[in-house]
């Protein structure tokens, strides 16, 4: 059913001929990426033959080896999941355009160039920016009609190689409309999961148990990477996966990639003593990362920062309650002054940003000042700091307060049990090879393992009877449809702040109008509703909410908005 249904898909489509995959040659890869001396476990990936797991340092090339064992597989299609939106964009891009220097010179040539599809929610948007990019005086319409094809192509299992969210796999078990052809087209594919670390145990439950079921039934292969994996993790990858290999980076290598020193500061990062030094780092020249848990402590920390700079510094707020357009502004001006590979650096400013940072944006700043949180989530922070390690060993500070009394966005035992390992470190190099280990403490603590094996035991027996063991073709389920948006997909809110700006691009294009949308989890839409701050429109499509927004803070959930759409 699912070959049919794409057959007559396409054909309606009139797509034409496929692309012929690129997915059977690692010398041309190595060629393309200027693999001249790659490291041992590059080279271990493209040797193997089968499923792998891959651990390595941060910037060392885990990206390539991925790509070298894809091509080293046999395999007609490659699935290349990532857990951010940002960070496909980003990968998507890597894939398939060339890398050039300042004289326009090719540096690196992009691996899959016109094979590559992009599938996330907003791929639409992806494709709309970046298609007025190449042309910013093209037609709204006419780049709305394009975009729409691209999407509509990766939709239809046109490209032989796809970025997107382990999420996109998911609603086959969940049977939405279309799931045949999916399951079809994962047959004898190759997957990469990039940040595997970064899903909670209830997703992770029903990702890994997804893996099992396409490595049992549809001779699937699969790569699994990530900087640190605990042994919890590990155990769970090993059913997952079954009989794998496991390449770790050389001690050599973790030595090489040392860059950071701990520092465990006392108090909490909003305190006037700790904003006063942040600020007198910020006036000597250096560009800082100030990471926050949420994004109301994220807004006090710029509001105070850009108070105490005054204009001297640039203070930019990045999280994820902005809209695309000002989000994607924010970025772009975040990567130009301190991107790793900018050529226009900044001599100094500060980023204040909540998780988001933490895997969605190649930068590179110069010290960091950060809540404390989770040992996982402290690294890939730290990570975005002297990422290309030019400036020798330098300072990553960790404040040992405020530890949250309720589980968001962090377990407090998580973080309690993180400032307990790093105690232990505080003013020492950070030594990635020790990572593992460390985690390995963390979960081997009841107060810790004990939850987390419950919810990921409970959920991942609960997806595989209910969604799993039925898996038939001709049965799509509204029920488990249903269920796939409440445990996966936020919602698109307008901040009634925009709602003339809305109506104004929406008669350019309606997926410029979607750019001011604001993404807000299912059920805080549900909570606004409640408060009477959250409606539908008359049609029923656009949900808005009566909370203040601007291009500078964001969405601020503990302010109305300034003005009521029955004022127009």
């Amino acid at each position: 059913r699912g070959n049919l249904i794409s057959s007559d898909h396409m054909a309606s489509a009139h797509v034409g001929e496929l692309p012929k995959p690129q997915l059977s040659n690692p010398e041309q890869i190595i060629a393309k990426l200027k693999l001249d001396e790659p490291y041992a476990h590059q080279t271990e990936c493209r040797n193997i033959r089968g499923s792998a797991v891959l651990m390595a340092p941060t910037g060392s090339g885990k990206t390539e080896a991925a790509l070298l064992w894809a091509v080293s597989q046999g395999a007609s299609r490659l699935y290349y999941t990532l857990p951010f939106q940002a960070s496909m964009n980003a990968m998507e891009k890597r894939l398939t355009e060339d890398e050039k220097n300042e004289q326009d010179k090719i540096t690196r040539e992009a691996p899959f160039k016109g094979q590559v599809g992009l599938e996330h929610s907003r791929s639409t948007l992806a494709y709309y920016r970046r298609l007025f990019y190449e042309n910013e005086n093209a037609d709204p319409k006419q780049v709305t009609k394009a975009a729409k094809w691209l999407k509509n192509l990766a939709e239809l299992n046109y490209y032989p190689v796809r970025v997107l969210s382990p999420y996109q796999l998911l609603k086959a078990p969940y049977r939405l409309k279309g799931y045949e052809t999916l399951l079809t087209d994962c047959y004898g594919a190759a997957f990469v999961f990039d940040q595997i670390h970064a899903y909670e145990a209830a997703r992770l439950a029903k990702i890994l148990a997804l893996v099992k079921h396409l490595r049992e039934n549809y001779n699937a292969k699969f790569l699994v990477m990530s900087a640190t994996l605990p042994k919890i993790l590990r155990e769970s990858l090993k059913d997952a996966l079954g009989n794998y290999t496991l390449v770790t980076a050389s001690d050599d290598l973790y030595r090489e990639f040392r860059r950071h020193e701990l520092v465990l500061r006392d108090g909490e990062l909003l305190s006037e003593e700790n904003l006063d030094h942040i600020a007198d780092i910020a006036r000597g020249g250096q560009t800082v990362l100030v990471c926050c848990n949420t994004i109301s402590r994220a807004q006090t920390a710029w509001k105070e920062l850009g108070r105490r700079l005054d204009g001297q510094v640039r203070v930019e707020l990045l999280h994820g309650k902005f809209n695309g357009k000002d989000r994607l502004e924010k970025e772009q001006i975040v990567r130009d002054a301190t991107g790793s590979r900018s050529t226009a650096r900044a001599t100094s400013i500060v980023l204040v940003a909540t998780q988001v940072v933490e895997v969605s944006l190649d930068i590179d700043l110069d010290t960091i000042f950060t809540d404390p949180a989770p040992l996982e989530a402290l690294l890939q922070r730290f990570g975005r700091v002297n990422r290309r390690r030019k400036k020798g060993i330098v300072p990553v500070c960790v404040f040992r307060e405020p530890i949250p009394e309720k589980p968001r966005p962090y377990e407090p035992e998580l973080i309690r049990a993180a400032l307990d390992i790093l105690e232990e470190q505080n003013g020492n190099q950070i030594d990635e090879a020790q990572v593992s280990a460390w985690l390995d403490r963390v979960y081997e603590r009841p107060e810790v393992a004990e939850p987390w094996l419950t919810t990921y035991q409970r959920e991942y027996q609960e997806f595989t009877e209910t969604a799993l063991m039925n898996l038939r073709a001709f049965q799509s389920d509204e029920h488990l449809e249903e269920l796939f948006y409440q445990a996966f997909e936020s919602v698109d809110v307008l901040p009634e702040d925009l709602y003339i700006k809305y109506l104004d691009a929406r008669e350019r294009s309606p997926i410029e109008a979607s750019q001011l949308l604001v993404p807000l989890h299912y059920t805080m839409f549900g909570r606004l509703k409640a408060e009477g701050r959250g409606y539908t429109d008359e049609e029923g499509k656009l949900k808005l909410v009566k909370v203040y927004y601007d291009s500078e803070v964001g969405l601020d959930l503990n302010r109305q908005s300034q003005e009521k759409i029955e004022d127009w």
